[in-house]
């Protein structure tokens, strides 16, 4: 198996076992001749491990069914390109073959080049076309290889290019077939970042089959740790590696932010793991990292997350969204069964969790109260509350008449029909409830968005996400 990168000697340096879980899932694909995908959100690696893939063949070659010297692994990073169109994607697949080629002899070098020599029109895309499907076709038979070619930060080139040119590839795929395939790196599912039916054709072949990155496994979050003490010419103890594991969550951003934090300051590092948590929240790196992560998921999974970071049983919360947290890495089983759809979740790093409670005064969506089991859904996402008979029907009343100015007096009848009360006596009773109420259903009590006091006259309740 052969391998083409542009910076060999960075990889010599990773271990051989360096994600080998996802290794054997996408080699996997690979020696079936077979495409896919590789998703991770922020901070997971995603480009180091197709630069692993593409320069440290002698960690691949175990793991593949086949001849791995019928391989060669193409990196491709489209952020590499000036500018993201039609013609500078594929021209940057032109240059990578061409590259590669140094590898294979004079022959195949001089043949390569001369695709490209003299005048040619760069804006005619049937040429470029034409030019990277003869380049395809030479560089396979000149040297006998297969082509796998790895795309890199594939998100925006799924969003902005033609989909005529995302199909080409597909047509590509197919007039090399069992000699070509593709596997492409995104931040998210492809069918989240545009609609499958646009770029049918290729969709087919890649979304067959995925591979999911998220945190490091132990071993390798230990080797980030090893790595990074070398790099900044320290040491880190037993029990600093093991917090720093702990309190990260083994993401690979984190496991680095967390390093240099550690090393460039005067930290007590025998604080417990929910002090290094508090305090690493404070650096603005981990902050925007943090919020990197929150950005990417969708109100559904913000609010799943707010209600795993509260305690809930998440057999109460949507099994879809739970299972894609899953799938990330964001949350992880805390069951000792291993059930597919676990009742029992946690956050993955102490950190972010952190992080994910600092959002629960922004988080306000719209409230329901479920007419059976009388739940409290917040953005649908059901609180871990339970509401007293008043508390019921005070919510039930508001829930009733949204943006409305409701008296003190209509209130009263509604929670307590059949008393009678003194109006001082009557006030205070009323103003207590509310308060409890708004203890449990607000993000923020003491700033409500929900139950708004309308001075003189009563109160008003609006729905802040409806």
């Amino acid at each position: 198996m052969t391998a083409y990168t542009r910076s060999k000697n960075y990889w010599a340096d990773f271990p051989v076992t360096y994600r080998a879980e996802q290794i054997a899932i996408i080699t996997r694909w690979v020696s079936a001749g077979e495409s896919g995908v590789v998703v991770g959100g922020s901070g997971t690696g995603k480009s180091n491990l197709a630069g692993f893939l593409a320069g440290r063949p002698d960690a691949i070659a175990p793991h593949l069914n086949d001849d791995p010297d019928s391989l060669i692994f193409l990196w491709f990073d489209i952020n590499s390109l000036p500018t993201l169109s039609e013609t500078y994607f594929y021209r940057g697949l032109i240059q990578t073959l061409i590259d590669a080629s140094e590898a294979f002899g004079a022959d195949l070098q001089q043949a390569m080049q001369q695709l490209t020599a003299g005048p040619a029109n760069w804006n005619d895309i049937f040429f470029v076309l034409t030019t990277i499907r003869k380049a395809h076709s030479l560089f396979i038979d000149l040297t006998g290889k297969r082509i796998v070619w790895l795309l890199d930060r594939f998100d925006e080139a799924c969003r902005q290019l033609d989909a005529q040119t995302l199909n080409s590839l597909r047509s590509m795929r197919d007039q090399f077939k069992g000699q070509l395939c593709f596997v492409v790196f995104t931040r998210h599912p492809l069918m989240r970042l545009r609609d499958p039916a646009e770029f049918d054709e290729f969709h087919e072949i890649v979304a067959a089959n995925t591979c999911w990155v998220g945190p490091m496994v132990a071993r390798d979050a230990h080797w980030i740790a090893r790595q990074m003490a070398e790099r900044l010419n320290t040491t880190f103890s037993k029990q600093d590696v093991t917090r720093l594991i702990t309190v990260t969550g083994g993401l690979p951003a984190f496991m680095k932010l967390a390093c240099l934090a550690i090393h460039k300051s005067d930290f007590d590092r025998q604080q417990s793991v929910k002090a290094w948590a508090a305090w690493l929240l404070t650096r603005l790196e981990f902050q925007r990292n943090c919020q990197e992560i929150w950005d990417d998921l969708t109100v559904e999974e913000q609010n799943f997350l707010l209600a795993v970071s509260s305690g809930v049983d998440t057999r109460q919360l949507d099994a879809e969204v739970q299972q894609y947290l899953l799938q990330t890495g964001l949350i992880i089983s805390t069951n000792k069964s291993g059930d597919r759809l676990p009742s029992r979740v946690r956050v993955f790093s102490p950190v972010f969790e952190g992080f994910i409670k600092q959002q629960r005064g922004t988080a306000a969506g719209n409230l329901e109260l479920h007419p059976k089991t009388r739940t409290v859904l917040r953005g649908g996402v059901p609180l871990n509350i339970e509401l007293t008979a008043g508390e019921d029907r005070l919510l039930s009343f508001f829930l009733e008449h949204p943006n409305e100015i409701c008296s003190k007096d209509t209130l009263m009848r509604t929670v307590w029909p059949d008393e009678k009360y003194v109006a001082g006596i009557r006030d205070d009773r009323l103003a207590q409830l509310v308060k409890r109420l708004r203890q449990k259903i607000e993000p923020e009590p003491a700033r409500p968005a929900y139950i708004q006091t309308v001075r003189g006259q009563g109160y008003r309740f609006v729905q802040p996400g409806g």
